[in-house]
């Protein structure tokens, strides 16, 4: 082990490189920095401490490794004290991508709050030292590189998340403003041609365009929205029997597939927001037609184990690998495998499947067969709040 020269000391700080001792320092002493970073960043920051644990503590470790190989690694100039070595170092700004991603996850927090985040790690960094006699002018300049390098990074994923959040949200409401409408426009056609009653043509393009102008403003909404604000659930009393049922036909009227529902249950009543559930069954019959064999039958499932009901949407023809499977419902993903890259994603995206699953505190999964094809499943509970309350979940 090498060691560096020292000059005297002026007030704490040593004149001379000391980084090994201070990476050293860090090393040993990882778990008391990153206890008083993240009391120092509750106490200060509301958006932090309304923070997950693990996303508050999930970065640093990262972070404080690259510094302490950075500090353990550098090589003085014996006869030059000045830090033009410093501008060899990688600084590792690659591990801030997370950071910054994790952070547009959160409700409240801001670029500004993500910068004093980063503000307040180079304090106590810089504070353990000179409490402890070792700090060094090179090492706190290096501190201070890691710590812009970083920060920077992180704002711009931070920046970058949260419009793609707003993107794909305007996208996939947007997407989904072609069922309504397409089963309105068809119905008009049917009423033209004399195929159906009046009673039926207006009640099916009453209740398609009703939907069609939920999602509108649904869309206005999101055009303002900000990543870590949440879906909002509105809860009453269905039988989703007969809802999916419906479902099921106003499919058949907009593609040629032929969408069936299989149930043994005349009845399912559950205290839910029937549009999101809806919603997402919508969307994943859409997705299943594009991604499932030409032509063949998609299936909707419901069945019921005790107070939970278990909703289906099967289609033939298609296969998922099992390391895709899970992956598929994180924040922002999509199935990125060479069979389907030239797709525009999954249309609702599946992180709000498992987003709606979750208000309803069920569970949502995926299972595939070379075979048999995919099925999409979510769970929603028959109670899990009472009918007439909102709230919401956040992405």
């Amino acid at each position: 082990m090498r060691a560096h020269k020292r000059f005297h000391k002026r007030k704490g700080m040593f004149l001379s490189v000391n980084t090994l001792e201070c990476g050293l320092y860090f090393e040993a002493n990882k778990e008391e920095v990153f206890a008083e970073w993240e009391e120092l960043a509750n106490k200060k920051l509301q958006a932090a401490s309304d923070a997950p644990d693990l996303i508050v503590r999930n970065y640093l470790p990262y972070f404080l490794a690259s510094l302490v190989e950075a500090l353990k690694n550098f090589e003085p100039d014996p006869d030059n004290l000045d830090t033009s070595g410093i501008d060899k170092i990688d600084l590792r700004a690659k591990y801030s991508d997370e950071h910054g991603r994790a952070r547009a996850s959160v409700s409240s927090y801001d670029v500004s709050q993500v910068i004093q985040e980063y503000s307040l790690l180079r304090q106590v960094l810089r504070n353990h030292l000179y409490r402890n006699g070792i700090l060094c002018l090179t090492t706190a300049e290096i501190i201070n590189r890691f710590i812009e390098a970083n920060c920077a990074q992180a704002c711009q994923k931070f920046s970058n998340s949260i419009r793609e959040v707003q993107e794909k949200l305007i996208s996939v409401i947007a997407h989904d403003l072609r069922n309504p409408i397409s089963v309105a426009r068809s119905y008009v056609e049917v009423g033209e041609l004399g195929l159906a009653s009046q009673t039926k043509v207006f009640s099916v393009i009453k209740r398609s365009l009703g939907k069609a102008l939920g999602l509108i403003g649904e869309l206005l909404d999101a055009s303002q929205l900000k990543a870590g604000e949440g879906m909002t659930f509105r809860f009453e009393e269905k039988d989703l029997v007969k809802e999916l049922k419906v479902a099921a036909e106003e499919a058949t009227e907009v593609y040629s597939n032929r969408v069936n529902f299989e149930t043994n249950l005349e009845q399912a009543h559950a205290v839910c927001d029937h549009m999101s559930v809806l919603r997402v069954v919508e969307n994943l019959i859409s997705n299943a037609i594009k991604y499932g064999g030409v032509g063949r039958p998609i299936t909707i499932g419901l069945r019921r184990e005790e107070k939970i009901l278990q909703i289906s949407v099967h289609n033939e023809g298609s296969y998922i690998e099992p390391t895709m499977r899970d992956k598929m419902f994180d924040f922002l993903s999509r199935d990125d495998t060479e069979k389907n890259r030239s797709k525009e994603g999954w249309g609702i995206g599946l992180y709000i499947v498992r987003l709606v699953a979750k208000a309803h505190k069920g569970k949502a999964w995926i299972e595939s067969d070379k075979s048999a094809g995919t099925t999409f499943y979510f769970t929603i509970s028959t109670h899990s709040n009472n009918a007439g309350t909102a709230f919401s979940e956040y992405l």
